[in-house]
């Protein structure tokens, strides 16, 4: 429903609004679309070009419905109009027209919370008119045409300042709402970080263990083949995960075994602490990369690459790209005087 109201730009104003609903819809709780909109035109020329926005705006609010070229006015709705003076209560209409939006989460679009600002001196919120998408451009001007909305600002010629006859609503109930859902919004994303690294963390796991079994039977007749292990959540900055040996003829272990598992695509996290290992290591330093979508076909391989510091870290063939950055303060310069 919202979509469809902000696909017109014309959603009427306080005048054509009163006239619509002061005189048009106390006509009959049905009327044909058609008779209305001539009826309207007629009486109130100038809101032939809003009719269809006003329709729509009406039906938002869930003030009418339409079906089968019909206008169904709502019968507590119909009732209260019907009763109701002669004069339109935008005050009332602003309100009941921001709750629906709110309802409808379109208040953090429509007041983008790095737009909204509190001049401490005029003590009014104000917000800067270029942050309000386009799409919405309909709805800024319904608002300042109900005098939610206020031009002629001190604070600029691009800024809306909001009535104070709203500053209280506006406050507790647009404001409020909108940090609000801006908080469940950082905690949704930090739940979902904290669910993909455990999705991560279990995933490379299976990888380890799979790249374990394999290379004990890689290595089945090696004398001391319970020292294959892996490491790595015991020594987690040891910078692999496996510690294994070349051959059968091996006595030490000298196979160091860094595993990245992928899908889809060969992509993977190198850290910095594995790259200067695998720079110390060199030749007895190898990754195994894992296909997750392989390893319960029988026979299946990893993908194995010895001294990966040469053959990918250096290698032109391989994209890297950097994906955090280390800074440290240095003592003897300018800008640690600044922190003294």
């Amino acid at each position: 429903m919202l979509e469809e109201l902000l696909k017109h730009e014309k959603l009427g104003n306080k005048n054509e609004l009163s006239f619509f609903l002061l005189k048009a819809l106390t006509l009959s709780k049905n009327q044909k679309i058609s008779d209305l909109r001539a009826y309207c035109v007629s009486n109130h020329y100038t809101i032939g070009q809003s009719i269809n926005g006003i329709l729509k705006l009406l039906e938002f609010m869930k003030l009418i419905s339409m079906s089968d070229d019909y206008v169904l006015v709502e019968d507590e709705f119909f009732t209260s109009i019907k009763k109701s003076s002669h004069d339109f209560d935008q005050n009332h209409f602003a309100r009941a027209f921001l709750t629906m939006l709110r309802n409808e989460g379109a208040t953090d679009t429509l007041f983008p919370p790095n737009a909204i600002k509190l001049d401490s001196i005029e003590k009014v919120f104000y917000i800067k008119e270029n942050y309000i998408p386009l799409r919405y451009m309909g709805v800024r001007n319904l608002l300042i045409s109900l005098d939610f909305f206020e031009h002629n600002s001190p604070l600029g010629s691009n800024i809306l300042t909001v009535n104070r006859a709203y500053s209280d609503f506006f406050l507790n109930e647009i404001i409020k709402t909108i940090k609000d859902a801006n908080q469940y919004r950082r905690r949704k994303t930090l739940q979902s970080l904290k669910e993909r690294q455990a999705r991560q963390e279990l995933l490379g796991k299976e990888a380890e263990l799979f790249v374990l079994d394999f290379e004990k039977q890689r290595l089945n007749k090696h004398p001391l083949l319970d020292n294959i292990q892996r490491i790595s959540e015991e020594y987690v900055n040891a910078g692999y995960d496996i510690e294994s040996y070349s051959d059968n003829n091996s006595l030490f272990t000298d196979r160091f075994i860094e595993v990245k598992s992928y899908s889809e695509n060969l992509e993977f996290y190198w850290s910095a602490n594995e790259v200067d290992v695998a720079k110390e290591l060199l030749d007895k330093y190898f990754l195994y990369l894992v296909d997750r979508a392989k390893v319960l076909e029988a026979g299946y391989a990893p993908k194995i690459i010895q001294n990966p510091y040469l053959n990918i870290f250096e290698n032109e063939l391989w994209k890297k790209e950097s994906q955090t950055w280390k800074f440290s303060l240095q003592e003897d310069n300018e800008i640690s005087k600044k922190f003294d």
